[in-house]
């Protein structure tokens, strides 16, 4: 079942601002859905109109088969959503915050107790107290609360300590099992790599690329390390690129064939060398240059 689509979407803030042109794409049930791009790529702007934010200037949205804007009241007790500002009562506490939304979607506090206890969260602290990061995992819980059938996060792993984020990577994977369809943005692309099954490269507000996670892990640079004596200014090699040297160590980013790159390095004098996959961050790079 298709849970969220996009069609031929465009959004024109003025005459002078475009959010995003012609994006398409559909979020099936118990996938994860990864978008990323530099900022002002249109990430945002898809995100507020997912849920309804924004009007399309062109194009549809839609969210369970409804109208994303004109009738998201209907199916938004099926959505959670973290958006880059999380919405509080500053003067109560991380637990009266929660029960009152748990309330709002007939939610019980066993619920509540499961999350906050996975992320750590202090309940008896008071809103304004908190930091950033608490912030936002009580954000995290506040859009899982409800176990949604769609679940839109921008930028979730912003301010997360690294064992919470592992935390956190755990109760995403827990909701795509139970079939919720998830929609991640996020700056951290070590985040998009480990959860998403597949992501969309955004670029000046198009998609230049929606990718299966597998196929674009197989298409990943290789990332190799040598050392050597070898001094000559550039390596010859085709699909090198990114070549630094680190006293006797050489590292390079490779884009060909194994068999090629191994008979290269027979024949400048390798003492060892390492081979592994570049990470996302090097192929997202390699679709922008």
């Amino acid at each position: 079942m298709i849970v969220a689509q996009i069609e031929n979407l465009n959004k024109k803030y003025n005459s002078y601002t475009l959010g995003v042109d012609d994006v398409s794409f559909a979020v099936k049930e118990g996938e994860v859905f990864g978008i990323i791009g530099p900022n002002g790529a249109g990430k945002t702007t898809i995100i507020k109109s997912l849920v309804g934010l924004l009007k399309p200037t062109k194009g549809s949205v839609a969210l369970m088969q409804k109208n994303a804007f004109s009738e998201g009241h209907i199916v938004r007790s099926e959505v959670g959503y973290l958006g880059s500002d999380v919405s509080y009562f500053p003067n109560k506490t991380v637990e009266d915050n929660l029960k009152f939304v748990a309330q709002m979607h007939g939610v019980g506090t066993d619920r509540v107790d499961e999350l906050t206890t996975v992320l750590e969260l202090n309940l008896t602290r008071k809103a304004k107290q908190l930091s950033y990061g608490n912030i936002k995992k009580m954000g995290i819980v506040m859009a899982l609360l409800s176990s949604p059938k769609l679940i839109i996060l921008d930028e979730p792993t912003n301010g997360l300590d690294p064992l919470v984020k592992q935390s956190f990577y755990k109760l995403i994977e827990k909701e795509q099992k139970r079939g919720a369809a998830i929609i991640i943005t996020s700056h951290n692309l070590q985040d998009i790599q480990r959860l998403c099954d597949r992501v969309a490269i955004l670029k000046e507000g198009k998609i230049i690329a929606v990718e299966e996670m597998a196929a674009l892990k197989e298409k990943l640079l290789k990332k190799v390390t040598i050392e050597t004596d070898y001094s000559e200014p550039e390596i010859t090699l085709a699909g090198v690129s990114n070549v630094k040297r680190d006293g006797k160590y050489l590292t390079f980013n490779y884009n060909g064939e194994l068999n090629k790159l191994v008979k290269y390095l027979h024949s400048i004098d390798v003492v060892d060398f390492n081979v592994t996959d570049a990470d996302l961050e090097s192929m997202f790079l390699y679709f922008y240059e």
